[in-house]
């Protein structure tokens, strides 16, 4: 009999890259998995003095609140009236900070405009509660105006660096074809600053949500995120209080993945190159 050998071809570089890429993650999870059960256990054991249960709760009557929310659906209905403000209040606030730089790229609107845009950035928004307090009443109004004042400088600020990075000599070229300033803004403006609005959704999302969660606290409505951790709080439950605040964290991590696993796809299918 004759022995057959049988060639067995090295793993390739991208397979090696791959097992140990995969390695990596898995152990980075692991530890990641090691350090929140220590955190847990830690809390869970801790004593009153050290950790008061009045404050946070402990652990098992955290997940049995979080899980009270879920079944009674009053967290969804919560987060349907605090993502429907949000909606309202970027719906509003990008349309109008995009006009606004693109009228400050006039010369004579910007002489005029910018120090009072500089001013107007510069004031305290947490301050301004108030104030719309006064005006508006305690309304969903209210929340939208606040929120709106938080996002409206994000989109401002983007678009205004997209304008002053455009290839001047397209604009020249339809500026002396007749084109209008309103044909210019549709047709070339305004599609040349996507990218800038993209990457400036990713920050007013979630500064619109910490907002919302804000005026909701202050200005407490009929229901939403913030109203649940302000009557938790009031009523000095901690577990409830701690089920709120850890279900708003994890929302806002999971709205930040989300958009920036949106914004590299957007990236790697257009070839812009921002960072991500």
């Amino acid at each position: 009999m004759t022995a057959v050998a049988t060639a067995v071809a090295p793993p390739s570089r991208k397979n090696l890259t791959s097992r140990l890429l995969n390695r990596r993650v898995i152990t980075l999870w692991s530890l990641r998995l090691a350090v929140l059960a220590v955190i847990v256990v830690a809390w869970e054991l801790a004593p009153a003095s050290v950790v008061p249960a009045v404050a946070v709760g402990r652990p098992g009557g955290v997940v049995a609140s979080i899980w009270n929310l879920i079944t009674s659906g009053q967290i969804f209905s919560a987060l349907g009236n605090t993502a429907l403000t949000i909606a309202y209040s970027i719906i509003i606030g990008a349309p109008a900070g995009a006009l606004l730089a693109i009228l400050t790229s006039l010369p004579v609107v910007r002489w005029v405009l910018e120090p009072i845009i500089s001013v107007a950035y510069a004031i305290p928004k947490v301050a301004l509660i108030t104030l719309y307090i006064l005006f508006l009443g305690v309304s969903v109004r209210t929340h939208v105006l606040f929120v709106v004042t938080a996002v409206i400088f994000i989109y401002y600020f983007a678009v205004h660096q997209s304008l002053a990075e455009i290839d001047q000599s397209r604009l020249t070229a339809l500026r002396l074809m007749g084109a209008s300033w309103w044909k210019v803004t549709t047709s070339f403006l305004l599609p040349s600053s996507v990218p800038q609005l993209f990457a400036a959704t990713r920050i007013a999302l979630p500064l619109a949500f910490v907002s919302e969660i804000f005026a909701e606290l202050r200005v407490p409505t009929s229901s939403g995120l913030g109203v649940l951790l302000n009557t938790d709080a009031t009523n000095l439950d901690g577990a409830s209080s701690m089920a709120m605040l850890l279900i708003i964290t994890l929302i806002a991590y999971l709205l930040d993945v989300f958009l920036r696993a949106r914004l590299q796809n957007f990236a790697e299918s257009t070839g812009v190159g921002f960072q991500v």
